[in-house]
């Protein structure tokens, strides 16, 4: 090739030069990139890191809301549970007046029928079946709710006891008339 009417003299420095810029500019952009990858590589790394907190956090709201889901699921339940004992307790209470105010008035007539004892036995059953399911609410609300089964527990227990009682006792008696 002639170039600068000589051959091989300029225009191999022409192109030598040429050429090393053209390294030059392509060394240039390489580091360029490699440092810019470098750099969304540490982004991504980070941002991946922060993905994952957020998932972590999503997790345990998750979970969090997954509790209180159940857990008002039980109160809804002891609430439920809770409200068909009044009407059982004002039951019980009309079944339980008339014996009362008989023990009240002395041992004489003091008797009461059969068929009062096993209304008021039957009254308690349907007490002691409502009261089952608030065991699993109460044991979910700690120990208030332990603490207000016990004594419904043992308000049940105690008057099955007193029932039974009554019923022995009236069993021994002798029949009026």
């Amino acid at each position: 090739m002639i170039f600068f009417g000589r051959r091989g003299g300029p225009a191999r420095m022409v192109l030598a030069i040429v050429a090393v810029g053209v390294l030059g500019l392509l060394t240039f952009v390489v580091y360029n990139l490699n440092h810019r990858l470098d750099n969304q590589q540490q982004v991504n790394v980070t941002s991946i890191g922060v993905s994952q907190d957020i998932v972590d956090v999503n997790d345990k709201l998750t979970g969090q809301l997954q509790q209180l889901t159940e857990l008002t699921h039980t109160a809804q339940t002891a609430l439920d549970s809770t409200e068909a004992l009044g009407p059982l307790l004002t039951k019980l209470d009309e079944a339980i007046t008339p014996a009362a105010a008989m023990l009240a008035q002395g041992t004489s007539g003091a008797q009461m029928t059969n068929e009062q004892l096993q209304n008021i036995q039957s009254i308690l059953g349907e007490v002691q079946n409502t009261v089952l399911p608030l065991v699993s609410s109460a044991e979910a609300f700690g120990a208030q709710g332990r603490d207000l089964l016990a004594i419904v527990q043992g308000l049940v227990s105690d008057l099955e006891g007193s029932v039974a009682a009554a019923q022995t006792i009236n069993q021994m008696l002798p029949l009026p008339g």
